[in-house]
């Protein structure tokens, strides 16, 4: 498919000019297809460095590890502890505000990413932020097939609020620290490219459970193993389990377990 071709050469010219003339590139790293990508490209012109964040019962990290060595790049696994996760969110609040506790949760998750990546003596850090918008790879497209919506014009409105989201998030977060956020699935062109691909080559009918198959083949062909071409998404606060870990805390000190309930007592104190 010649778009696939010109996609990849847009991601690949977009990683370039990221990269500069850097020996080693710190990749935010889920084990997911868009990672894989990410730092696949990476690779091309530097040495990337992968950042995976987890629990003990980590998807990520167990995901991680596997395409790590097909990438034949060095793993950095970066544990969840209780203090970590606590102030991650403390961290986040004073940056972006506790307005949305969704954005609170996955603002939690890099800030500890970014600190440790700031403590590694990096300035920038690029991710595969953006991919799921572009390529149908929320279920709630296939849901929207499936009651009969058009699931174009929910993506129309996540890619016209995307930039926004992410620059208030993700950037302000690693600004804080000194760090560029950078992810090649926002360059204009790849977006452009991105948005003229037919939706049933993402998303092929409302049974579709796994979509995004045209970065899935973009993956094979980058040499990422059947276990990450095949894995289906799962979103950042369950794939590294810090969702489980607050709903842990909250209980423990004797809230509803549950994100919103750890949050308005945060706002308390």
């Amino acid at each position: 498919m010649q778009n696939k071709d010109l996609l990849l050469d847009s991601l690949s010219k977009s990683v370039s000019d990221f990269v500069e003339d850097r020996k080693f590139i710190p990749v935010s790293f889920s084990g997911g297809i868009d990672s894989y990508i990410t730092a696949a490209l990476v690779k091309k012109y530097s040495t990337p460095i992968l950042y995976t964040v987890g629990n003990d019962h980590s998807k990520d990290i167990f995901y991680s590890t596997i395409a790590s060595k097909a990438l034949e790049s060095s793993l950095k696994i970066i544990n969840l502890s209780d203090n970590d996760i606590i102030e991650g969110i403390e961290k986040t609040i004073e940056i972006i505000g506790s307005k949305n506790g969704f954005d609170v949760l996955i603002g939690s998750t890099f800030y500890i990413v970014a600190k440790k990546i700031n403590r590694d003596g990096f300035d920038i850090c690029i991710a595969g932020q953006g991919a799921d918008e572009l390529f149908f790879g929320y279920d709630k497209y296939r849901r929207a097939l499936e009651k009969g919506e058009d699931p174009n014009l929910l993506r129309k409105k996540d890619i016209n609020e995307l930039e926004e989201i992410i620059s208030n998030r993700e950037c302000k977060i690693f600004e804080s620290l000194g760090i560029k956020f950078k992810s090649p699935f926002l360059d204009k062109k790849v977006k452009k490219i991105a948005t003229e691909i037919d939706r049933i080559l993402n998303l092929k009918d409302s049974n579709d459970y796994i979509r995004k198959h045209v970065l899935r083949e973009i993956a094979f062909d980058l040499g990422a193993p059947i276990e990450i071409v095949n894995r289906k998404k799962k979103a950042l606060q369950y794939g590294s389990g810090i969702l489980e870990d607050i709903r842990r805390i909250a209980k423990e000190r004797g809230l509803s377990p549950s994100l919103n309930a750890y949050l308005e007592s945060i706002k308390k104190e």
